[in-house]
């Protein structure tokens, strides 16, 4: 199983998206601060997980689930559901 890294299309993205609405701005904030490292993809399942930068960085629910729904939406499923 061959992962990828997709950090950078969540970037691309989340930069188009914070002019647009309140919670893409709060998402690109928090990402701002360097809390997530990487989205890591299986290429041949299209499963994915997030990594954040430090054991004691927390990803605040309504943050998680607005990247989900993004993943969603690029045909990606959530490793762990």
């Amino acid at each position: 199983m061959q992962e990828v890294n997709i950090i950078s299309e969540l970037w691309d993205f989340i930069e188009e998206e914070k002019e647009k609405t309140k919670i893409a701005q709060k998402v690109y904030n928090w990402l701002n601060e360097d809390n997530l490292s990487s989205v890591m993809v299986f290429n041949d399942t299209k499963r994915f997980y997030f990594e954040l930068t430090t054991s004691y960085t927390a990803m605040p629910n309504y943050i998680f689930n607005y990247l989900k729904r993004w993943a969603k939406k690029q045909s990606y499923t959530y490793l762990y559901n």
